[in-house]
This record gives structure tokens, sequence and C-alpha cells, in this order.
């Protein structure tokens, strides 16, 4: 003989274990976690009675913070949160932009100042750029400027400094291999890099270096 309980045909278990006559002693239930803990099979984490309604408290205070802190009723939480949402994205939008054609005056200095040799051109420099994405994109925008040659850029990210190479296709049957160009300016930084003979991004934290290492076998003339 083993006990049977049914929760109103939801649940039935065998030896469940509860500690309560009927689920009305439980009281409030309020499901805080629900995942897969293997194939096929899902747990719930929930806390009841007391637990459970000092749960539900916590969330109408942490709601009443995040309303008053948006500038919105309760109620007209989610229609605030959408448009701040819609203005945020719309401001990154446009800072976007800004970026781009800010970028775009940072890459014609560059290009304006390469290097020529054996009908080839030549841009190395420590550039100022927020991110890994935005330094890979300056350095396609300068080689796009320069048409066929070769780009080197260095810039600070945190602790790390960062480099990025492009080759273009006669630069690469020349001889110029990005992958190869990153690589050797990572070693003198304490790092290492590599890539494709077009492009390549590696890096190290001796940022001191950074200069001195992209400076290295710079084509005269």
């Amino acid at each position: 003989m083993v006990r049977v309980v049914d929760i109103g045909g939801y649940s039935r278990e065998l030896c469940a274990g509860t500690h309560v006559a009927t689920t009305g002693e439980v009281g409030l239930v309020k499901v805080v976690h629900e995942g897969a803990i293997a194939a096929g099979t899902r747990r719930i984490e929930a806390v009841a009675g007391d637990g459970a309604l000092r749960q539900a408290f916590r969330a109408f205070d942490t709601l009443d913070f995040v309303a008053q802190k948006i500038g919105a009723a309760r109620d007209g939480i989610d229609g605030r949160l959408a448009a701040l949402l819609a203005e945020k994205s719309d401001a990154e939008r446009r800072l976007r932009s800004f970026e781009q054609k800010a970028s775009a005056g940072v890459a014609a200095d560059l290009a304006s100042g390469a290097a020529t040799r054996d009908g080839l051109r030549f841009v190395s420099a420590v550039v100022e750029a927020g991110s890994p994405d935005a330094l890979r994109a300056l350095g396609s925008q300068v080689l796009a400027q320069i048409g066929e040659g070769v780009v080197r850029l260095g810039a600070v990210l945190g602790d790390k400094a960062t480099v990025v190479a492009f080759a273009s296709p006669a630069a690469v049957r020349a001889g110029h291999q990005a992958g190869r160009i990153v690589n050797e300016i990572s070693l003198v930084l304490g790092g290492k890099g590599g890539g494709k003979p077009d492009f390549a991004m590696g890096g190290g934290r001796d940022v001191a270096k950074l200069r001195e290492a992209l400076s290295a076998n710079l084509p005269k003339g």
C-alpha cells in the first residue's frame, strides 16, 4: 500500500511526501524558475505561502521603482519602456552614422599620408577606436582609398593593444601577407595574431611598444 496524492487531476504522485492535508493549505504559489534538467525533463522551482507573498511584494516594489525612474504609472510601464527602447535604437543609429562620417574623415587623412614603394601604397598608424570592429572598419576604409597597398593600424583598447592589417590583391601577390604582418607586430607586443593574406587581426598587452611595432619595417618613400 502506498500513498497517492492527487492535485485536481493535474498531478498524481506516489509517496509525494507532502505535509499538508489539502492543497489549500499551501496558499499562494509563485514560480521563480523553470528550465530543462535532462532530455524531456523540466524542473519548476517555486515559493509558497508567506515566501510567495514576500516574493510578490518585492516584485511590486520593483515595478514601482522602475515606474518612478522612467516616469510612468505602473500599468503604463510596457508602453513607456517600448518608447524608450525605440528612442535608444534611433539614438544608436544616428550615433553610428556620425561615427561612420568621422571615420571616413580619419581614413582620408591617413590615406593622404601613405608612403609609396614599388607601385604600392603603405599606411601604418596608431589611431583611436572604440572597439576592434571600429578599428577593422577604419582599416577597410583606408585600404579602399589608397587602392593597391597595405594598411596597418593599431589602437589601445582597454589594457591591450589591438592591431589590424589589410593587403590588397596586388600587395598579396608582391609578398605582403596580412597574416604574417600581424603576427610579427603582435610578437613585439607580447601577444599573437594572424589571419588571411588579405586581412588579419591580433595584438598584445605591451601597449607601450605599439607605435614601435607598427613603424618597424615600414617602407619609405
